[in-house]
Order: structure tokens, then C-alpha cells, then sequence
């Protein structure tokens, strides 16, 4: 049942990947655009990510950056959380697991919060941080 859970997840993903490639969320209608932002004007901290992830896909980093600052290091992070045990048996090292500090989940909190206050303050440079 696990591996048939996994299979189907590999695809969804896949095809979420595949459909972020070919199409521009900036675009195309069938994306859906961010309520808070529709309701308040103002940028949550996801505002710019189906963006990011359409150039991500086309390894376009300055456009990732530029619609959604904390994306990439986002997704670093996330990709340090499964690859960390495949690194350490490769390597033969003890890296820890960041994801299980107690600490982490604040740090994470106050960052994402910090920069949910800074991308909707409209001087600069903190008007860099607002989505493209």
C-alpha cells in the first residue's frame, strides 16, 4: 500500500512539474491567485511562488529570487531535510537533522513573519522583496 501511496505521489508531482513547465502561472487563468492578496492588497509570504516554480523549472534563479525571495532557500532547506541521511552515509559523516532542533519551527516562524512585514513595506530596498 506504501509503495502504491508513493507511485501515486511521484506522478502527481510529476505532473504539477510538467504542467509548471509548460505553463506561466503569470498567464494562464487556471492557476489560482492568492486570496489574501485579493482580499487585503497586501503580499503573504507565498505571494510569487507558482511563479518561482515556473523558473525553477527553467532554471531561471534571478526570476525565483525576484518573485519570491525566500523560495529558494525554501526549497534548500527541504532538500536537506531527505537528502541529509543519503549525505551522511555517502560521506560517512553526522550531520544532524536541522527539522528536529527545538528551535527550528520558531526560527522558521519568525524569519517567514519578518518577511511577511518587510515585502509589504514600500520603501526601499524592502520593496524588492515584493513579488515581480
Amino acid at each position: 500500500m506504501k509503495k502504491i501511496l508513493n507511485i501515486g505521489l511521484l506522478l502527481f508531482f510529476t505532473g504539477l512539474a510538467v504542467l509548471f513547465f509548460v505553463l506561466n502561472p503569470s498567464e494562464n487563468e487556471i492557476f489560482p491567485k492568492c486570496v489574501f492578496h485579493s482580499i487585503t492588497g497586501y503580499y503573504c509570504p507565498g505571494c510569487g511562488s507558482q511563479r518561482a516554480i515556473h523558473s525553477l523549472l527553467h532554471l531561471n534563479f534571478y526570476s525565483v529570487v525576484s518573485n519570491n525571495f525566500l523560495f529558494l532557500p525554501a526549497v534548500l532547506v527541504v532538500m536537506y531535510h531527505y537528502l541529509y541521511s543519503f549525505i551522511n552515509q555517502r560521506f560517512n559523516l553526522k550531520l544532524p537533522n536541522i527539522f528536529y532542533f527545538k528551535s527550528t519551527p520558531w526560527i522558521i516562524l519568525v524569519v517567514i513573519l519578518i518577511f511577511w512585514i518587510l515585502r509589504n513595506l514600500p520603501i526601499y530596498p524592502f520593496s524588492v522583496l515584493a513579488p515581480n
